[in-house]
């Protein structure tokens, strides 16, 4: 894996301030809902817990399914921008992970959070169908950048959806073993580290199978030669 040369700045205090707020909002709102149920719940409700206005409340979330899926909802837009700025020259896995950084305090949880989200998630069915309908926005507006990075056209090229799609499940894997095991990140940066590891070892695993001799000599023959086999055929 190259070493990443760019500086990761430790988060600031009002970073950390907005953290801290952050995660006592989603407290208040998953014990909220696993009180009287997801769709019973309001953002007013939430905000009248919490003792602040329902505006504190969209400063940090843009919704309530936003609690639920910070990670999905919060990146939709950020993440792609972040792919966009990076400079043209930069390969594209470099690119991901430094794009990544751009947005490492995301990944930074609450262990207790965590576990609510997980058991409401595993207890509704209709959840966790809200929960692919935003995973799903969320690869389909990386893999646009990724395409664009490419020069590719993403309606006909698929490797910018795999690739985008490949990256949002290694987060989300890596934010599963965390609250399964307990096995926290010292930082943001080391988290994004280990989602990329998992990253590129799946890119090399598939690069390996795509150029060995068996996977070539399996591919379908090409259209000149099935056409010319087509016309042996009828003869």
């Amino acid at each position: 894996m190259p070493e990443n040369t760019d500086a990761r700045p430790a988060l600031g205090r009002r970073d950390r301030k907005r953290l801290e707020t952050r995660n006592a909002l989603a407290a208040v709102a998953l014990e909220l809902f696993a009180e009287r149920g997801f769709d019973a719940v309001t953002v007013n409700d939430i905000a009248d817990r919490a003792d602040v206005d329902p505006s504190t409340f969209y400063r940090h979330f843009g919704s309530k399914e936003a609690v639920i899926f910070s990670e999905s909802v919060d990146g939709e837009g950020r993440l792609s921008d972040a792919v966009r700025a990076q400079p043209a020259e930069r390969p594209l896995l470099e690119t991901m992970r430094v794009a990544g950084m751009d947005l490492a305090a995301m990944l930074m949880v609450d262990m207790g959070n965590e576990r609510r989200r997980a058991q409401l998630v595993a207890s509704s069915p209709s959840v966790r169908a809200q929960g692919l309908a935003v995973r799903e926005a969320l690869i389909d507006d990386v893999a646009l950048a990724i395409a664009e990075r490419m020069a590719v056209d993403p309606a006909r090229d698929g490797r910018p959806y795999l690739l985008a799609a490949a990256w949002i499940l290694a987060a989300n894997w890596y934010r599963r073993y965390v609250v399964q095991t307990g096995d926290e990140p010292s930082s943001a940066e080391e988290a994004v580290d280990h989602i990329m590891d998992l990253l590129e070892g799946f890119v090399a695993v598939f690069g390996e199978r795509s150029s060995s001799p068996a996977r070539r000599s399996a591919r379908p023959p090409s259209s000149s030669k099935a056409s010319s086999t087509s016309r042996s055929a009828g003869r």
